[in-house]
This record gives structure tokens, sequence and C-alpha cells, in this order.
């Protein structure tokens, strides 16, 4: 018998297929490592530090017996009238199981009657987190758990940490679920004696592509359900919506090339792309090279890397809070010259104030700033906030941006983005010179995990100088990359298959 946990039940809402793949064939899940280590360090830290609002506790490890220990230890603490809360118990019933965050004991002693706690990072509740209650209630009571409310316990990103213990009271809110989660246990139950039957399938369900690949959210499984499609499938539309995909299905539309020139409904931005693939090469509208054109010189090509941890260490700073580490700086002067600058702090501690004055005296005589997204905007208003000594020129910098994403997003289109407008997919179609598949470090989010490592003071001397080095290299790609596009896409636009003029 195949065994059902809490995210699979959620996979399974989702799709059938899907559930069944991640029991009998998880190999088969397109990469998300990095994300998923994110979420679980979040996670561990968020869990532990909830502990602490329920004085005497016991927690459940991880036992040495593996899951059926830990089903054991979880039966004498509900059992024992003296534990007032239980961490991480351990239930299973007719092949789901669940590890409960918290159980608090309620009413009279003897009773036998708790309350489930579920601890999330996030700020808000959401439709998911009472069908994510509803699973466990429905698992818990048919294990013989009595419970009798449910409460969502959230992080409140307005709580700002002003140093020193954290404030438990003001990091954490309550939110009463029980209400809304009790109307959900009858279809939750149905829900899973059919899944019950999916899963132990000897076989996967034959299940069509269709909206469900896209919501809630793209399934990890996409590649490999889509493998056989057509080269250039109706899924890689940009901002392609559940909707639309229903629509191109139930017209049997499932190559962009086959969607007819007048269909009712595409975005100027669907127009485009589908235009793109069926001219089998890039789009590029006058416009861009305009729009480029008038960046104002000298121009500093800048990019951030940043950590947000959902507890905030430095005092200012909110839960899940943007801390700039590291930036990258190319200049374009009036004559055409490119230099470089860069900054990483690499010893533990805050970093803001190093970020800031370097960023300040690097920037000095910038006529603009340019970045890909809003996202360096953002950390400039959040660090003007934090650092009111350095507000007014920091704000000020934030003034001179140019974002090159909606240029490019709305006025180029090549068949090799398949949808995507990330830097890392745009520069290889546009300069097929130039790309990340020659770093160690490809992303940003490998770079946050990277720079917690570079920053440890136990870390020997050959890894955090290669740590270094790598983060450099990374960083200083994104602003190389832009420098690229500028030069690539703008009024005096070099050949798309000539390597970038530095």
């Amino acid at each position: 018998m195949s065994t059902l946990s809490k995210s699979r039940f959620t996979a399974g809402l989702q799709c059938g297929k899907r559930v069944w793949l991640e029991i009998h064939a998880p190999d088969l899940r397109g990469a998300d490592d990095a994300w998923r280590e994110v979420l679980a360090r979040a996670g561990v830290e968020i869990g532990t530090l909830a502990r602490e609002r329920f004085p005497g506790g016991v927690l459940v490890g991880h036992e040495a017996g593996g899951f059926d220990d830990a089903v054991a230890v979880t039966a004498r603490l509900v059992a024992d009238p003296a534990v007032p809360a239980i961490f991480e118990g351990a239930f299973e019933s007719a092949g789901a199981r669940v590890r409960a965050d918290v159980l608090v004991r309620v009413g009279p002693v003897g009773s036998g009657a708790f309350e489930l706690v579920e601890v999330k990072s996030g700020s808000r509740v959401r439709e998911h987190h009472e069908t994510d209650l509803a699973y466990q209630v429905a698992v818990l009571e048919a294990a013989g758990l009595a419970v009798v409310r449910t409460h969502l316990l959230l992080l409140d990103r307005e709580y700002v940490y002003p140093g020193g213990a954290i404030d438990l009271a003001k990091l954490f809110t309550s939110v009463d679920l029980t209400e809304k989660v009790l109307p959900r246990l009858l279809e939750v139950r149905r829900r899973l004696a059919a899944m019950r039957t999916v899963v132990d399938a000897r076989d996967a369900p034959a299940v069509a592509p269709g909206p469900q690949c896209l919501a809630p959210q793209r399934c990890p499984f996409f590649t490999h359900c889509h493998v056989d499609g057509p080269e250039h499938p109706v899924t890689d539309l940009p901002r392609l919506t559940p909707s639309q995909l229903g629509a191109l299905s139930d017209l049997r539309i499932d190559d962009i090339r086959a969607i007819p020139a007048d269909l009712l409904g595409l975005t100027p931005l669907q127009v485009r792309a589908r235009a793109s693939v069926v001219a089998g090469g890039a789009v590029l509208e006058p416009a861009i090279a305009e729009r480029l054109a008038a960046i104002p010189l000298p121009a500093h090509f800048v990019d951030f890397e940043t950590f947000a941890p959902g507890v905030p260490v430095y005092p200012g700073t909110r839960p899940f809070e943007q801390v700039p580490f590291q930036w990258s700086d190319h200049v374009l002067a009036a004559d055409g010259t490119l230099t470089h600058r860069e900054f990483l702090h690499d010893v533990d501690g805050d970093p803001r104030v190093a970020f800031a004055e370097s960023l300040l005296a690097a920037t000095a005589d910038a006529a603009s700033l340019v970045v890909y997204s809003s996202f360096e905007g953002e950390v400039l208003a959040a660090l003007a906030r934090e650092l009111p000594e350095h507000a007014d020129a920091l704000l000020d910098r934030r003034a001179r941006i140019v974002d090159l994403l909606p240029l490019v997003r709305d006025h180029c289109y090549h068949p090799a983005l398949r949808g995507s407008f990330s830097i890392k997919t745009v520069l290889p179609a546009f300069v097929p010179a130039l790309g990340y598949d020659d770093l160690a470090i490809r992303d940003g989010l490998t770079a946050s995990l990277s720079h917690a490592r570079l920053v440890d003071p136990t870390l020997d001397p050959a890894t955090r100088a290669a740590l270094r080095a790598q983060l450099l290299a990374y960083c200083a790609r994104d602003t190389e990359a832009m420098v690229a596009l500028y030069r690539v896409l703008g009024p005096h636009a070099h050949p798309l298959e000539s390597p970038p003029p530095f």
C-alpha cells in the first residue's frame, strides 16, 4: 500500500497523475532543489521558534525506528495528561499519515481533546491552508484523536525586529479556522478514499495535459508529461492562463503555430510571441531601439544579490525581508568605454551599511541605473527606510532607475524564450555567445545559500576563496548580460549571432 502524506494529498488535488508520480516516480520531477532547500530551512527555523509559544510541549523526533516508532511515541504522549502540547506528533490511518506541527491539550483534564495548530511562513490565510488543516483533522480523527479547534499560526510581516530577543507575541499571529475547516472534512475524506485507489494502482492514470498542468501552480512533472508534444506547445505562450489553455484545448490546438492570427482573447504579448514562433526567429519592434537610445549616459548597469531570513536577524528588518549583501556595476560611459566595479560582504554580520555606502560611492556619477526587474528599486526603497542617514541618496539612485525587463517584454520576442522573460533565458536567446552554463552559481537562490556558507567563520580558507570567486562571477554575469542586451537590441545593434562587444 502506498502512503499518502499532506504534500502528496495536495498534489493529488491538482492531478491524479501527479500524485501517482510523486509516489512511484519522484525522479521525474523537474529541478527545484534550491527552492526546496530554502523553504525547508525557513520552515525548520520558524517551526522551532513557534514551539516556544507552548511551554512544556514535547517534541516527537525522528525516531530510530522510523515513522512507526514516532507513531508509538506520539500515542504515549497523547495518553499522558501531564503533557500540555505535542510537537510534530505522528499519526497514520488507512494509508494516510501526518506530522502535526502543534497539538495543544484543551478542555478538562482527561478529556483527550486537542487543538491543532499549523505553523506557516506566510502572512495571510489562503484557501489551500483550510484544505491542509482539513486533511490533517481527517487523518487525526481517523486515528482516534479528538480535534476540537484548528488554528493557523502565521508570521506578521509588519513586525519590525528592534534587536535583542524576538518578541514571539508580535512575530506570530494566530487565526482560528475551525468554522472553515470542519465543513471541508466530508469532501476531504471522499477525496482521500478516491486518491487511495489511484496511488495503489500499478500504472499511472491516463490524464491528458490541460489547465491542471498550470494551476494552482506549474506541475513539477510538467516536462515529463509534455515530452512528446509539439515543438512549440501552446503552454509556451507567455502569461498563459488556465482558462486560455482550456479554450485552446477545446479547439484542439496544441501548437503555437496552429493558433489563428485573428483568434480573440490573446494579449499583445501573446500575439507577438505567436508571430515570432511562426516566423521562426526574433521579433524586434523599432520602439526597443528608441527606448534604449533614450537611456542617459553614463549608465550604470547594476544587479543586487540578497538573502531573506524568515526570522529577522538585523534590527529594522521584517520577516523575509530581502537583505542585500552583493552588487555588481558595469558602467557604460558616453564614449562607449566599459568599466566594472563590485562589492561582496563576506564576513558575518549586518551587510546593509557597507552595501549602501559602497554602492552610493560607485554610482555617484550615474545618469541612470539600469536594472532587470523592479527588484533593485525595492531593495533601495527598503534600505532608505532602514538607513535614514543615507535615505536621500538611496532614493535619488532609485529615481534614476531604468528597467530593461518591461522594455524587452513589451517589444521583443524569440522562440527560445518559451514564455519566460528571465534574464537567464533572454540572454542566450538574443546573445547566443553569452549565457550562464559556464558558471558554478547560476541563480539567485543558489547565490543566497552560497553566501550563508561564505560567512560561516568555520569555513576553510580554500572553500571560502572558491565561493567568493563564484559569487563575484555570477553577479558580474548579470550586469554583463544587461550591457550585452543593450548593445544587441539598441540603436547600433550588432548582429544577434555576434559575441558581446566587450
